[in-house]
């Protein structure tokens, strides 16, 4: 009869696990730096077969992993804690789960191009690495329980510290984790739901608001009050060497509300009031009868090259265009009446090149926004 393979002891189970976070953190960290926005594309591993839809990849590995964070935190709070069970579950999250996030994540940045775009390419990109840093916290965590966490106190010790107080003192803040990394995954696994249109809807939404929250602050500071007395007895005052009177009168307000005196630049704060709010116009247009009618191909594919290639132009004009609008606000601050001619005129032009972009939809044929877009460029200009 052959021996029995004998029970490894509670300290040894705690330093395999130990081992095992350390390795698991390792990876994650690796990971978190290749998905780092300036890092370079890794290649991936050749395949023979045709690689599989990213967003469908990364749905049900997220989802996966909600259910393999989930099992971890229960055995985290209960009491014994054993190393044994923990080491089952993050041993398969290691191998399968953490890998194949990647790999979703590698398909669509090398397929942005042909089939998902670059925008959508940087969203997958940014919430996976959300979803492996919230696990690089909750791996942690299980160090922390596991016994002095990653710097082996357990196997400096010799102790295992779960079966008392240390499962139970750690259990909270893992399970509080286990909701952050629930919450990342759920962000991945909108993607597929959302799909290249819905995303560029989001995104349109977004630069929208902004330019939306400058016109509210241009307004109020050309409305404001000009305080004539406020702060001219502090620091500084308009008959001290070295400074200018009107200049500095015309300083000091600035950042609080438009001059009295200055009707000329009153005059343009008005101007681009007006065609700000037209420039936002565009934006709801283009969501409403450009990306909310961009679907995915049939069985939940991105579109073709053409489609995609168009999609970046548009989006990244529409996002450059709420940077033109704080640099045009400066301006306004800086009381610099030619430099808000400029950049008054650079936001408008950037905004007519985004609606020339999307002029026609996209199987390529004139409809209402075609007609509207025309009316929309002899009104701003």
């Amino acid at each position: 009869m052959p021996p029995k393979t004998p029970i490894p002891s509670a300290a040894d189970q705690t330093a395999s696990l130990h081992d095992l976070i350390t390795a698991t953190l390792t990876q994650l960290t690796t990971y978190t730096t290749l998905l780092n926005p300036t890092s370079p594309t890794p290649d991936l591993p050749p395949t023979a077969a045709e690689p599989p839809n990213p967003l469908h990849l990364l749905r049900d590995t997220a989802k996966l992993i909600k259910a393999h964070v989930t099992k971890l935190s229960l055995l985290a709070i209960n009491k014994p804690f054993t190393p044994s069970a923990v080491r089952k579950v993050l041993t398969e999250l290691k191998a399968t789960c953490i890998p194949a996030l990647m790999s979703g994540s590698q398909i669509c940045t090398l397929q942005q191009g042909e089939k998902w775009s670059e925008m959508m390419g940087r969203e997958v990109q940014a919430r996976t690495r959300g979803v492996v840093r919230e696990l690089e916290s909750l791996v942690r965590e299980l160090g922390e329980i596991n016994g002095g966490g990653v710097g082996g106190s357990s196997r400096r010790n010799g102790l295992v510290r779960g079966g008392g107080g240390g499962g139970g003192g750690g259990g909270g803040d893992s399970l509080r984790s286990t909701g952050v990394v629930w919450e990342s995954c759920d962000a991945l696994i909108e993607l597929e739901t959302m799909g290249i249109g819905g995303l560029a809807v989001v995104k349109a939404g977004q630069y929208r608001d902004t330019i939306r929250d400058a016109i509210e602050e241009l307004r109020e500071w050309k409305e404001g009050e000009d305080l004539d007395s406020e702060g001219q007895d502090e620091l500084l005052d308009e008959g001290d060497e070295g400074v200018d009177g009107d200049r500095f009168e015309d300083l000091f307000h600035a950042a609080n509300s438009m001059p009295s005196d200055r009707p000329e630049l009153r005059s343009l704060a008005e101007e681009a009031d007006g065609k700000l709010k037209k420039v936002v116009l565009l934006y709801t247009a283009a969501i409403k009868r450009r990306f909310k009618t961009l679907k995915t191909l049939e069985g939940g594919e991105g579109r073709s090259e053409e489609d995609i290639k168009r999609l970046d132009q548009v989006i990244g004009v529409l996002d450059g265009i709420p940077h033109q609008v704080d640099e045009l606000a400066s301006c306004f601050y800086d009381l610099d009446e030619e430099r808000v001619r400029k950049s008054l005129k650079a936001c408008v032009d950037e905004a007519a090149q985004a609606a020339g972009l999307m002029e026609r939809n996209w199987e390529d044929q004139e409809d209402e926004f075609t007609t509207w877009s025309g009316k929309w460029k002899e009104a701003i200009s």
